[in-house]
C-alpha cells in the first residue's frame, strides 16, 4: 500500500468546543494524514489523536509573545520547521481569515492551497463589520487570496453565491457540506418526556434566532400545547431571553442549560421531541452556514423547525424531513411546533426521514472521501499550473 499523501492544516485556534466539525474531518481521513499549524492548541484533552504543530499550547504552555508576534506577521519558528519537514502535498485552512497564515508558507513551499468557508468569513466582507481593526488584515488581504487560492470549499450553495459576490472567482469555488459520523448517533427508542421537550442550541446571539424560537414556544403553550423549552449554550443575549420568557408568560417552562460539552448536548437531542433552528442574518449580515447541531439531531431521529436561511434548507426537506419557515415568522414557527407536538406519528415519520437523509447525504465518510478528491483535484491544478507555466 502506497504512503498517504499529506495536509497541513491550518487553524489558528485548534479547537473551540463549537468546531466539532473539524475533529471529526480529521479523525475520517483515509488517503491523507493531517498535521495541524495553529496559534494555540486549546482543548486537547477534548480532542485527542491529532498531531498538531502550535505556537504555544494552553494553558500548559503559554508562550504570549511569539503568539502575538504569529498574530501580527504570520511568521513562527516552529511551523516553519514544521512545514520544511512535513513533505506536505497540500495546505487546508478553515475558515478565510486564516486562509492569511497559511498562504505564505503554501506559496514557500509550491504547494496548493484551500481555504474552507464557514459564514462569518464571508458575511463580513458584506458589511461594515470589516472596517473594525480586528477584520483590517482580512479586508487588506481577501483579494489576495482570491487571486493566489487554489480553491475556496463553501458550506453551503449560499455561502458560494455570497463569496463570488465579493469578487471571488467562480471557477475556485466548490461546495463542500460538512458531514456528522452517522454511526456514532442513533434515535432514541422511545421520547419519554413529559412535557415534550423542545430543543434549541448554540451561542446566545442574534443570528440563532432564539428570540424567535420562544416566542414560538409562547405561541403553542398558548394554544394549549404543554411544553418544555431547553436553550443549550451561552452568551450576551442571556438575560434578554429570561427576560422575553418571563414577559411572554412562559418563564417556568424555559430552562438555560449554558454551555454543554457535546455529551451533554446529545444527552438534550436523546429527550427532545424536536430541534427548533431559527436562524437569522443579523443586523450585522453575520449568518449560517451549516448547522452541525441539526445534522447531528436528525441523526438521531429528531425533526427539526428550521429557517430559510444559510444552509439550513439543504438539511430539511420541508414537509419530508422537518419544515421550514421564513426568517422571524415566529408566527409560522408556532404553528408548525403545535402541529407537531400534538401529533407523536408524525414527529416519528419526519425523524425517521430525518435520519435517512443523513445516512445518504452527510455521513462523513463520504464527505470526507469527497474532500480527499478535492485534494487530489488541487494537486493536479497545480501541478498542470506548473506545466503551464
Amino acid at each position: 500500500m502506497s504512503a498517504r499523501k499529506r495536509v497541513a492544516l491550518f487553524r489558528n485556534n485548534f479547537l473551540p468546543y463549537s468546531e466539532t466539525f473539524i475533529h471529526d474531518e480529521l479523525r475520517f481521513h483515509t488517503r491523507y494524514e493531517a498535521v495541524v499549524m495553529a496559534r494555540q492548541w486549546r482543548n486537547a484533552a477534548r480532542f485527542e489523536g491529532h498531531e498538531v504543530i502550535a505556537v504555544e499550547r494552553l494553558p500548559e504552555a503559554p508562550r504570549p509573545l511569539a503568539s502575538a508576534w504569529y498574530g501580527l506577521t504570520r511568521r513562527a519558528q516552529a511551523i516553519s520547521e514544521g512545514m520544511a519537514k512535513g513533505r506536505f502535498d497540500v495546505v487546508h485552512a478553515h475558515f478565510g481569515h486564516n486562509g492569511l497564515y497559511a498562504l505564505p508558507y503554501a506559496r514557500r513551499h509550491g504547494l496548493p492551497l484551500l481555504i474552507s468557508l464557514h459564514g462569518r468569513d464571508v458575511s463580513v466582507l458584506l458589511g461594515r463589520d470589516k472596517y473594525r481593526p480586528a477584520w483590517w488584515p482580512y479586508l487588506m488581504g481577501h483579494r489576495r487570496l482570491f487571486r493566489e487560492a487554489t480553491y475556496f470549499l463553501a458550506a453551503s450553495q449560499e455561502l458560494k453565491d455570497l463569496i463570488e459576490g465579493v469578487g471571488c472567482p467562480p471557477d475556485k469555488v466548490l461546495i463542500n457540506r460538512l458531514g456528522v459520523d452517522i454511526s456514532a448517533f442513533s434515535p432514541a427508542p422511545e421520547r419519554r418526556e413529559a412535557p415534550p421537550v423542545v430543543l434549541m442550541v448554540g451561542r446566545f446571539v442574534e443570528k440563532k434566532g432564539h428570540l424567535d424560537g420562544i416566542e414560538a414556544a409562547a405561541a403553542a403553550i398558548k394554544a394549549g400545547q404543554a411544553l418544555r423549552l431547553v436553550i443549550i449554550g451561552d452568551g450576551p443575549l442571556k438575560a434578554t431571553y429570561a427576560q422575553r420568557a418571563a414577559a411572554l408568560g412562559i418563564g417556568e417552562a424555559l430552562t438555560l442549560t449554558g454551555a454543554l460539552p457535546h455529551a451533554g448536548v446529545l444527552d438534550w437531542v436523546q429527550r427532545a421531541s424536536v430541534l427548533l433552528a431559527p436562524s437569522v442574518i443579523a443586523r450585522n449580515l453575520d449568518r449560517e452556514s451549516g448547522l452541525i447541531v441539526a445534522k447531528e439531531a436528525a441523526a438521531c431521529g429528531l425533526p427539526i423547525i428550521g429557517t430559510l436561511h444559510g444552509g439550513i434548507p439543504e438539511i430539511i426537506d420541508d414537509g419530508e424531513t422537518g419544515y421550514l419557515v421564513a426568517e422571524h415568522d415566529a408566527a409560522a414557527l408556532g404553528a408548525r411546533l403545535t402541529q407537531l407536538l400534538s401529533d407523536e406519528v408524525l414527529q416519528a415519520r419526519l425523524g425517521a426521514a430525518a435520519r435517512r437523509k443523513m445516512e445518504r447525504e452527510y455521513d462523513i465518510r463520504q464527505r470526507v472521501n469527497a474532500l480527499e478528491d478535492i485534494y487530489d483535484q488541487a494537486i493536479e491544478a497545480r501541478r498542470a499550473s506548473e506545466r503551464g507555466a
